[in-house]
C-alpha cells in the first residue's frame, strides 16, 4: 500500500529418646485412678459403693471392672519426626525421636545413633535425590542378619525406602527388624489440559550458598490461543534454602533487559516446604498471548542459598532446545535471544520480582523456576486474539497519515457477546480513532449496533491498549472485521504496525484460535486477506491489500463471551 513503516530501534544482547508411650508410668497410672476414682463417685455412684461394702472381693472386683469399663485409651500417639540433615556422613541422635527422615543427594554414611535406649525402635525413611541412585554405607553399630542382609536402596529420584532397626543394649547394636524398598513419590496428575515445565523432575537437593538480594526467572511462551496462566510452582531443596513467603510476578518480556508486569500477575506464597516442589496459584487465571515471550519470576533477600544446575539450557544441556509440553514452550539458550530475552535469567538488584525483571544470564543455568498453564478456560471467561500483551510484539509506528480504516478478520464458531473492541495506542502519538465498529466478512456490510461514531476509549492517546466498551450487543457465528478509523485532518502516527504477521514467515501464520474466538491468516482470510486497509475520508470497509510489507497486523483486536 506504499505506507511507509519506520522502525523502532532495539537491542537484543545476551543479556531424648521416646520410649514406648503406649505404656502407662506410675505417674500416669495414679493419675488414671485419680480420674477413674472421679467417675465412679460422680457417675457409677451407689451402685459400685454398696458392692465395695457390701463384700471385699466384691468391691475388688468391681473396682477392676469400673477402672475397665471407664478407661478410654488415648488418641493417636505420634512421635517425633526428625528430619536429617544430609551430608557426607548423616548423624543421628535417637533422643529426639523415632522417625527419622532424609534425602540424599549423594552416596552417604549414616552415622552411628547417639543416645540410645535399650529397646528403642527407629525408622529410617530414605528417600533418593535428584541424580540418583545413591547408596548409604551403614555405622558399625546398625547390625544385619543373614536373612535380612545390608539391603539395596532403591535407585530412582523420588523414590522411599523404610528400615526398622531395634537397640539391643546388651549387645551395642541396632539389629534391622524390617525393610521395604520402592515407595514411589506421591503425586497428584495435573487435570487434563494443564501444562507444566518440570512436572516430573525434581531440582537439586543442596542449595547454592548466597546471601544478598536474589531474583530468578524461567522465559517462555504459548505457542497456541486461549491458554490461561494458573500460578507458580518453586524447587525448595532439601538442605540450605529457606522456606519463608515468597513473591512471584509475570512479565512481558519488552526488549532487550526489559519487562512489563501482567496485571493481576503478583502474588506472595505461604510458608514453604523443603524438599519438593511448592504450588503457588494465582486468585484468578491469566490468558496468556500466542508466540509472546513472557518470564515467570520470583524473587527473596536471601539468607542461605537457592536451586542452581549450571548449562541446563546451554549447549550439551538437558534444554539446549529447550522445552516442549503442549502449548507451553520454554526456550533454550539460542531462542532467548531471537525474543531479547535470557533463558536462566537472574538478578542481584532487587529482591522484589514485581519491581525488576530478572534479565541477566548466567551460565545457560536453571534456577528452577516453573509454571502451570492450561487450555481450559475458567467459567464466565471472554476471550481476545492477545490478551495479556502489554507491549505487542516487535510493533513500528506507521507512517504519519490519517483517514485510514484498519481492521483485524475474525471468526466466532458460536454466538458470542461483544464486550470490548480493543486498539493499541502507540506511544508518542496524539491521536486515537475517532471511529470503530465491525462489519460481516460476507457481505462487506457493518453489523448492526456496532458502528460507534464518537468512542469513548478506556485509555489517553500513547498510552497503549485502550478499549471501547459494547453492551447488549450479540454477534451470531460467521466471520467479521473488527475496525477503527482516524478521521483527523492532522498528520499524526497513530497506528502501529508489526510485519509480517499474517503471512508464512509471521507468527499469525497458523492464525490464532481461542476457544470460539479465531482469526485466520493472510491466506484463509476473505479476500484479498487478513492485512487489509481503506484510506477515504469516511469509515469504510478495508478492502485493499496492504501489500509489499509482508502481511502486517495493526494490533486491532476484539473480546467476547460466549453466550451459554
Amino acid at each position: 500500500m506504499g505506507r511507509r513503516l519506520l522502525g523502532r530501534g532495539r537491542t537484543v544482547r545476551p543479556a531424648g529418646a521416646d520410649v514406648d508411650e503406649g505404656g502407662l508410668g506410675l505417674e500416669g497410672a495414679v493419675s488414671r485412678r485419680k480420674a477413674v476414682k472421679a467417675a465412679v463417685a460422680g457417675v457409677a455412684g451407689g451402685a459400685v459403693l454398696a458392692e465395695a461394702v457390701a463384700s471385699p472381693a466384691v468391691a475388688a472386683q468391681g473396682s477392676v471392672a469400673a477402672v475397665q469399663a471407664t478407661t478410654v485409651a488415648p488418641g493417636a500417639e505420634a512421635p517425633a519426626v526428625v528430619v536429617l540433615t544430609d551430608g557426607a556422613t548423616i548423624a543421628v541422635d535417637a533422643s529426639l525421636g523415632n522417625d527419622f527422615r532424609v534425602t540424599i543427594a549423594g552416596n552417604r554414611a549414616m552415622g552411628n545413633p547417639s543416645s540410645p535406649t535399650d529397646g528403642q525402635q527407629i525408622v529410617f525413611q530414605v528417600t533418593q535425590g535428584s541424580g540418583a541412585p545413591y547408596t548409604i554405607n551403614w555405622g558399625s553399630s546398625y547390625w544385619f542378619s543373614a536373612g535380612l542382609p545390608a539391603p539395596a536402596l532403591s535407585t530412582k529420584a523420588g523414590q522411599t525406602d523404610l528400615l526398622i532397626f531395634i537397640y539391643n543394649q546388651s549387645l551395642g547394636k541396632w539389629l534391622l527388624a524390617m525393610y521395604v524398598n520402592g515407595f514411589n513419590p506421591v503425586t497428584t496428575p495435573p487435570p487434563p489440559g494443564t501444562y507444566r515445565l518440570f512436572p516430573s523432575t525434581n531440582g537439586p537437593s543442596s542449595a547454592s550458598g548466597y546471601s544478598g538480594n536474589y531474583l530468578a526467572g524461567v522465559a517462555f511462551e504459548v505457542t497456541g490461543g486461549g491458554i490461561w496462566f494458573q500460578g507458580y510452582w518453586w524447587w525448595v531443596c532439601n538442605s540450605g534454602q529457606q522456606t519463608g513467603a515468597q513473591k512471584f510476578a509475570l512479565w512481558q518480556v519488552a526488549g532487550a533487559s526489559t519487562g512489563i508486569v501482567i496485571p493481576g500477575s503478583t502474588v506472595t506464597s505461604g510458608a514453604l516446604t523443603a524438599g519438593q516442589w511448592n504450588y503457588v496459584p494465582l486468585p484468578t487465571p491469566i490468558p496468556l498471548s500466542i508466540n509472546t515471550a513472557y518470564m515467570a519470576a520470583t524473587g527473596f533477600a536471601c539468607t542461605a542459598g537457592f536451586p542452581i544446575t549450571a548449562n541446563a539450557f546451554g549447549s550439551g544441556g538437558p534444554y539446549a532446545n529447550g522445552i516442549t509440553n503442549g502449548p507451553l514452550f520454554a526456550y533454550g539458550s539460542s531462542t532467548a535471544l531471537a525474543h531479547s530475552v535470557a533463558q536462566g535469567a537472574f538478578s542481584t538488584s532487587s529482591a522484589d520480582p514485581s519491581a525488576v525483571m530478572p534479565a541477566a544470564a548466567y551460565q545457560n543455568s536453571n534456577f528452577w523456576m516453573d509454571l502451570q498453564v492450561t487450555n481450559t478456560a475458567p467459567a464466565g471467561a471472554s476471550y481476545r486474539l492477545w490478551p495479556s500483551q502489554p507491549d505487542p510484539y516487535n510493533w513500528q509506528p506507521d507512517t504519519p497519515s490519517f483517514n485510514w480504516t484498519l481492521g483485524t478478520e475474525f471468526t466466532l464458531s458460536q454466538a458470542c457477546t461483544v464486550n470490548n473492541i480493543w486498539f493499541y495506542s502507540p506511544s508518542g502519538t496524539g491521536q486515537l480513532p475517532t471511529e470503530c465498529g465491525i462489519w460481516d466478512a460476507s457481505t462487506q456490510t457493518l453489523v448492526a449496533g456496532t458502528h460507534n461514531s464518537s468512542p469513548s476509549w478506556s485509555g489517553a492517546a500513547g498510552s497503549g491498549w485502550v478499549a471501547c466498551r459494547y453492551s447488549g450487543v450479540t454477534l451470531p457465528a460467521g466471520g467479521y472485521k473488527v475496525t477503527v478509523f482516524n478521521g483527523a485532518t492532522s498528520v499524526d502516527a497513530w497506528s502501529a504496525t508489526t510485519y509480517p504477521y499474517w503471512s508464512s514467515t509471521g507468527f499469525g501464520a497458523g492464525g490464532i484460535t481461542a476457544g470460539p474466538l479465531s482469526a485466520p491468516n493472510n491466506a484463509s482470510a476473505h479476500s484479498p486477506g487478513q492485512s487489509t486497509y481503506h484510506q477515504g475520508t469516511t469509515f469504510t470497509y478495508p478492502n485493499t491489500y496492504a501489500s509489499g510489507v509482508g502481511s502486517p497486523t495493526y494490533w486491532v483486536d476484539i473480546e467476547v463471551t460466549p453466550n451459554t
